[in-house]
């Protein structure tokens, strides 16, 4: 796999903002899918992209281990799983052409149906498990077809109105272990290769300081601006997707 030089300074960005989100702003991450998209296929970016999320996520999960709340992760964890397995067997049927706009579409009304709860002031209890298997679902199948899980997770877990620590916590447990689960999928699909993962071991140390940089943001950013930043970054990730 050869790439010019724009794609190559895109790819180190995406490194770099993998540890920033993944330790303190949960939103960037949304960009991160557009944002790889720019120097490689769509389906090619899943897999490239796929190990320097689970290096973030070391980091996360390492920094962020004892801020988790489980009970959350717990109620769509299995159907997170279901939705990984549908994500799998949608990529076998659908085409390049098809799978930006559609997948960039389903963000946005995800996105547009939180605003709108948010604006009826409509709130979901923790243990409303219809909506735990509709998110689990969703975010599973994402995951597994764009790495796009972000905006589904915010919803979920703004939902739930966790403070910014436990917000970020959740977030590194839910993804870690998620994106260990698809990695035998997206090796099955062909989408993580040897040549891949050289250049993605590359990419450590940006990672890395990513991840620090992203701790050092977090503990001054305030619980409201924290909250709107997700969302917008969400909607930003979506919008750019879908065209």
């Amino acid at each position: 796999m050869h790439f010019s030089t724009v794609s190559i300074v895109i790819i180190c960005a995406t490194a770099l903002f993998a540890g920033v989100t993944k330790t303190g702003v949960p939103g960037l991450g949304n960009l991160l899918v557009p944002l790889i998209a720019m120097a490689m296929p769509v389906r090619a970016s899943t897999g490239f992209l796929l190990p320097i999320l689970i290096a973030a996520d070391c980091m996360a999960v390492i920094y962020w281990r004892r801020n988790a709340v489980w009970s959350h992760l717990f109620r769509i964890l299995v159907w997170t799983a279901l939705g990984v397995i549908l994500g799998y067997f949608l990529m076998l049927i659908i085409s390049e052409a098809a799978f930006k706009p559609l997948l960039g579409g389903m963000i946005v009304v995800l996105m547009a149906l939180d605003l709108l709860r948010r604006l009826a002031k409509i709130e979901f209890k923790a243990e409303n498990r219809i909506f735990a298997a509709v998110i689990g679902i969703l975010a599973g199948a994402f995951t597994m077809m764009a790495n796009a899980a972000g905006p589904v997770m915010t919803i979920y877990l703004l939902s739930m109105g966790l403070p910014k620590e436990e917000f970020v916590g959740t977030g590194a447990w839910f993804y870690f272990i998620m994106n260990l689960f698809k990695a035998p999928f997206s090796v099955a699909l062909g989408l993580i290769t040897w040549q891949t993962l050289t250049f993605d071991v590359l990419l450590i140390p940006l990672i890395v300081a990513g991840a620090f940089a992203g701790i050092f943001v977090m503990k001054r950013l305030p619980q409201k601006v924290f909250d709107v930043s997700a969302q917008v970054l969400a909607a930003i990730g979506g919008i750019k997707l879908f065209f």
